[in-house]
This record gives structure tokens, C-alpha cells and sequence, in this order.
């Protein structure tokens, strides 16, 4: 039994919290029957009080701190509606109702008052556990993080145990573990923007957490902005591949979870657009996306079939671009676009096949305007 309480001095109340009764009252061993056995044979006098808290601690589960606040404050009021109407003894006592009936009048009332006040000290002590989401939150979960900021203008740059490369803009900043290269996993924890030149480690994925949202990658270039006072994130793949999600209830350990549930897998020129305020997580396309081919292409086209010209920007920008072959079969185009951006080159090319395009989750979509599509 915890050494607090008195062998001879404790209450009801003290046994009901102590941690070592409620082990032995829900999860009982032969060590701590063997315990209590001769506590009770030392002391018969405590014998009926030990039983009366073994039941209730049995009645109202406390192990189990899941209970909503909601369920707690109807047992509550059921018993004390019980009370008033000085109904004790219903023909089919279950739930929390059977332990009134181990009482007199003046000790159920007693115990009842007991529990009201047991169940606000448990809303305060034991209110379910979330998972840590805003960079403070986060730093205060964890234990003796080292914290790198950047409060100046220019950029600074940061190299983390690990060989990765971490660009801080102005008011921005990380914390990580003083272990950062012996752990399994990589974590970073980030306030403001940043952009991230990871270290290559298959063994050991890198994660940044951000306002909710997670960023793990194995070693690759991108940019993480955190705006409106962290309600809103982004990330902006600079090369290689990147996996976003965001928390799934809101609760520890749920990693892996979320992942399945709502993972985007970004490439290089995509982007994730995060709201923690409506929990939506969006793919879509950078703002300018850059040609990905070492020593650029030639966009010089001449008579070219319309599905090379898709072909030819998808290979450059790294975007899947959808649109259905049989509408544009057998049209040609003619252009040179080496000068233009993306997203100019596809306004001149859908002009000239009088058709548009959307992007939709990361992706170019072209819809054919001619009459008959």
C-alpha cells in the first residue's frame, strides 16, 4: 500500500486513490492478495472498510480514464435522483446503483457525497490524453529538447547531428532531441517557415511536426511554412518524395494511424495545404513549379502530336497531367515555349486547342472545349 496513508489513520477516500489498492481491487496478484490477507488479519477492525472500497473501486472502474464527462455526471445524478426518492433497494440493482446497497441510510449518503467529489478530482487529474499539436505543446511533452532561433532577417542555417540541413526564416525555430542521431526515428518540432535538405537514412524515417500536421520523409529537399499564427501549414516538395498527415483524433501514439487513414504522398512541385482549424489536408501544385531535368528540355515544338506536348511538361515538371486521348487524337501543336512557367505554357497550349485545364489534388486536368467533348 502506498506509504502516504497511515496504516491505522486512512479514510475510505484514501484507499478509493490509493494506486496500489486499485491494483489490487481490479488486477489482483498473488503478491498483493497475499499483502491484504494479512493486513485484514492484523487489523479485523478495518476489514469492512477495506471490502466497502475494494467494491466501489470495482463499481466505478477507475482504471479505465476514458469515461466522458457526460456518462460521469449522469451516474452522478442518477444516484443522488436515488437519493431523494430514498429508493435503495431496486429489484434489479446493477451498475454503480449496487454499492448504495452496502450502506444505511447515513453511509450511503456519506459515500455519495464521496463520490461526487472523487469524480472532479478525476476530471481534473485524469482528463483524457491528447496529443500535444502547437510547437509549445510539443516542447513541453517532451524532455530536454534542444531548441535552435532564428530572430533576425537573414536566414540561418542549421546542421542537425544527423548531416540534414535546416534553413530558419525570420522568427522561426526547432527543437529536437539531444539523442537526435541514435533514435529510430528523427523528430523535429517546428514553429514558422523553414526549408529542409534531409539527410539520406532508409533506417531511420525524419519527421517534422507541425501544428498537427506530420512531414516524414527518408532524405529529401522541401519547404515547411507555418502561417496564421499556426493554423494554417504547408509543404512545398523541393525534390524527391514526401508523406503529409495530420493527427487522427487528436491523440498520442496514433502515428502510424493517421498515416494510413490520410496520407498524401507528394512529389517534387507538389504541395500540401493543411487548415488546423477544419482539420482538411490538401494536395496541389506549387505556386512556380521548376523544371526537374538536369540541363532543363527544349520546349520547341512543331507539328508535335498533342500527346507528346503533355508528355514533354509531364517529364520536365514532374506532374501527372489526365485528359482523355480520344479527344485530342490526331491534333497537333506548334509553339516554342523554352521562356514561359508551367502554368503559362499550358494557357498557351489550351487556347490553341480551345480547351482548359484544372488542377485537382496535385494534379493538371485538360477538358477538351470543342463542340461534340
Amino acid at each position: 500500500m502506498n506509504k502516504n496513508v497511515h496504516f491505522f489513520d486512512f479514510s475510505l477516500t484514501d484507499l478509493i486513490w490509493d494506486e496500489d489498492f486499485r491494483k489490487w481491487a481490479l488486477l489482483p496478484d498473488p503478491q498483493s492478495d497475499n499483502y491484504w490477507s494479512e493486513f485484514s488479519k492484523a487489523n479485523p477492525d478495518k476489514v469492512g472498510l477495506l471490502n466497502n472500497a475494494k467494491k466501489i473501486v470495482q463499481a466505478l472502474n477507475i482504471r479505465e480514464p476514458f469515461l466522458s464527462e457526460l456518462e460521469k455526471a449522469l451516474e452522478v445524478r442518477k444516484i443522488l435522483t436515488k437519493i431523494d426518492k430514498k429508493e435503495w433497494m431496486p429489484s434489479k440493482p446493477n451498475g454503480i446503483i449496487r454499492l448504495i446497497q452496502l450502506y444505511s441510510w447515513q453511509l450511503g449518503l456519506t459515500a455519495c457525497i464521496m463520490i461526487v467529489i472523487a469524480f472532479s478530482i478525476f476530471r481534473i487529474n485524469q482528463q483524457p490524453v491528447k496529443q500535444p499539436v502547437t510547437y509549445q505543446e510539443q516542447r513541453a511533452a517532451e524532455t530536454k529538447l534542444h531548441e535552435k532561433i532564428n530572430p533576425s532577417a537573414n536566414p540561418d542555417t542549421v546542421l542537425l547531428p544527423d548531416g540534414t540541413k535546416v534553413v530558419l526564416m525570420k522568427n522561426a525555430r526547432i527543437s529536437y532531441s539531444p539523442d537526435f542521431s541514435l533514435l529510430t526515428t528523427r523528430k523535429i518540432f517546428l514553429s514558422g517557415t523553414a526549408i529542409f535538405e534531409v539527410a539520406r537514412n532508409p533506417q531511420k524515417p525524419f519527421l517534422v511536426y507541425t501544428n498537427g500536421l506530420i512531414t516524414e520523409v527518408l532524405g529529401t529537399r522541401f519547404i515547411i511554412k507555418s502561417m496564421d499564427a499556426g493554423k494554417k501549414v504547408s509543404v512545398e516538395v523541393i525534390s524527391g518524395i514526401v508523406s503529409v498527415y495530420s493527427f487522427i483524433n487528436n491523440k498520442p501514439g496514433k502515428e502510424k494511424e493517421s498515416k494510413k487513414l490520410n496520407a498524401l504522398i507528394l512529389t517534387a512541385n507538389q504541395k500540401a495545404n493543411y487548415s488546423s482549424e477544419d482539420k482538411t489536408l490538401m494536395a496541389a501544385i506549387v505556386t512556380n513549379p521548376a523544371v526537374l531535368l538536369n540541363g532543363g528540355i527544349d520546349f520547341k515544338f512543331k507539328g508535335t502530336p498533342v500527346d507528346s506536348v503533355f508528355k514533354a511538361i509531364e517529364k520536365a515538371y514532374g506532374i501527372n497531367i489526365i485528359y482523355d486521348e480520344g479527344s485530342f487524337k490526331n491534333r497537333n501543336f506548334t509553339a516554342t515555349l523554352n521562356s514561359e512557367s508551367m502554368y503559362e505554357k499550358l494557357d498557351i497550349i489550351c487556347k490553341a486547342l480551345n480547351s482548359r485545364y484544372d488542377v485537382i489534388d496535385g494534379k493538371i486536368v485538360i477538358y477538351n472545349n470543342a463542340p461534340g467533348y
